[in-house]
């Protein structure tokens, strides 16, 4: 039996939709009913439906921000929309959050929701199969994953029998005749995984992806997957040249990125040692593979890396990260979250640009979310901070931590004000604008991000809002200008490199076009 949840502003609909599910015939019991945004987030809470059937044109909080909340509380919801608009952000925003359809009202049939009902259905259960069969083979393969974890952690006693311990490998199917071993691991991103699931399912992803790493290591190139820690996954490539080619061993990380992407959809990424060593120096190989594990935290984001130690870190920021505290004091006080997005990649930039330790912008980021939860009387997830301090990736780190400050946020503002005032269709420009604020956005930028043709989207834009989009930009930034000013301790030079402008000049031509002051004139007033 499946819950279903309905959310809609119009009674008469609400009524209707009700009707209809009680006549598809189909294995559904209704948790629910609520005609406004508090309400459904206040009895989503309390019954966890399995899927919800919103209207996107809710008053205050739209059903697509509602939806996102709902997907915080239970990742894996099915969602389908109600709206009376067909438009092109709507379906956009409801294919990010992998709606099961989007349904016009004036166009809706019995048959019509039945075939969307069932899909979401369909889709419901092969999760909840897939998640199942998982913990299934867990359950079966308890005994030899406990065995295999006692192996590595045998490996690592460096007081024990080598040869027993190699012994006792070869029992479990884990054979080294080749002299040399090239060392490596695959890393659960963190950030892919909160997306979909909560926290409390990694343990169970972990095994997941180790079934499919075991599933995948035999080939020409065996490779031993063991279980490490709750997001890792060691690997060992027996080998007999030591100045062997790693291309086999990024073939096999690329095939298990794959298979976790399409089965599980969360993203998996490859680390591996520069060269082959003697299986005899496990232990020291081991403990300099983890000694580097972060050295890439600002390099690109390939999805196989050889980890090298970077020796140029700095241990001490040279800067705090006092201004981007105040941000998040702003979102709280304007009720706009593009603070939030502002203060976390400000910091990323910071850091990026002096080369912080790692740990350093960890600790900002912790820093940032307890501010937050203590302004909002909220509580950070543990996990959050557990996997913080795990994340390999700067862009791992820094998704995290604007997720877990956008939870604290919605606790203490559902409605955005500045959504309220603004007509609805402008909402998936306005996310898009506030989580690139920092940037320069153009419409081809902007149409890009929509898949509209952008001659296209530069006619619709100014029909929909009345002005061009680069005035549009203009006045979104100008607006987090004149609150940025108002701070005591705030430049005109730090406000224009924040908000993405190239120099102070272009930055005041602009601020006294929509102003009608300038930075100085408006600072000193």
């Amino acid at each position: 039996m499946m819950t279903v949840m309905l959310i809609d502003d119009d009674v008469p609909m609400l009524d209707y939709v009700q009707h209809l599910l009680g006549q598809l015939d189909l294995e559904l019991e209704l948790a629910g009913a609520a005609s406004g945004s508090e309400q459904a987030l206040e009895l989503f809470h309390d019954s966890l439906p399995d899927l919800a059937i919103v209207d996107i044109g809710l008053p205050g909080m739209d059903g697509l921000e509602l939806a996102e909340a709902f997907r915080m509380m239970k990742p894996e919801v099915r969602l389908i929309f109600l709206t009376c608009y067909e438009d092109f952000h709507y379906s956009k925003r409801a294919i990010q959050l992998e709606a099961d359809d989007y349904l016009i009202k004036d166009e809706l049939t019995p048959q019509q929701l039945r075939d969307s009902v069932g899909k979401a259905m369909e889709r419901f259960r092969g999760r909840r199969e897939l998640l199942d069969r998982y913990s299934f083979q867990q359950a079966i393969e308890r005994n030899r994953e406990v065995l295999k974890q006692n192996f590595l952690k045998q490996l690592l006693s460096e007081g024990g029998e080598w040869d027993n311990i190699l012994l006792f490998g070869e029992r479990l199917g884990i054979s080294w005749k080749l002299p040399y071993l090239r060392h490596g691991f695959l890393h659960i991103d963190a950030a892919s995984v909160v997306g979909r699931y909560r926290y409390k399912d990694m343990p169970l992803l972990h095994f997941a992806v180790g079934n499919i790493a075991a599933e995948l290591s035999s080939g020409p190139a065996p490779i031993t997957a063991l279980m490490d820690g709750e997001a890792d996954i060691y690997l060992l490539w027996n080998t007999k040249d030591r100045s062997v080619p790693e291309d086999e061993l990024i073939r096999y990380m690329m095939s298990v990125r794959e298979k976790a992407e399409q089965y599980l959809k969360v993203s998996v990424r490859g680390f591996y040692a520069a060269e082959a060593v003697p299986v005899r120096q496990f232990v020291e190989t081991y403990k300099q593979l983890a000694e580097y594990r972060d050295h890439s935290f600002y390099g690109q984001g390939l999805p196989a890396v050889m980890l090298k130690p970077d020796r140029t870190f700095l241990q001490t920021a040279e800067s705090k990260p006092e201004k981007e505290k105040a941000m998040l004091s702003l979102a709280l006080e304007e009720d706009n979250a593009a603070w939030i997005d502002l203060a976390v990649s400000k910091l990323l930039q910071h850091a990026e640009t002096e080369h912080w330790a790692p740990r350093l912008l960890k600790e900002a980021y912790a820093d940032c979310v307890r501010k937050m939860a203590s302004e909002t009387h909220g509580t950070a997830e543990e996990a959050f901070f557990v996997h913080l301090s795990r994340s390999l990736r700067a862009e791992e780190a820094a998704h995290l931590t604007k997720r877990e400050l956008w939870n604290l946020w919605r606790h203490q503002a559902l409605t955005p004000i500045s959504d309220l005032e603004k007509d609805i269709r402008l909402q998936a420009i306005d996310d898009f604008l506030r989580e690139h604020v920092d940037r320069t956005i153009t419409s081809v930028d902007m149409a890009e991000h929509l898949h509209l043709n952008p001659s296209y989207f530069s006619r619709y834009f100014k029909r929909l809002a009345g002005m061009k989009f680069t005035d549009y930009v203009n006045r979104y930034k100008i607006s987090i200008a004149i609150s940025m000013l108002r701070q005591e301790n705030e430049t005109v030079e730090n406000v224009a490199y924040t908000l993405g402008f190239s120099d102070r000049a272009y930055f005041s031509k602009v601020f006294k076009k929509y102003s009608g002051k300038s930075p100085s004139e408006f600072k000193n007033a």
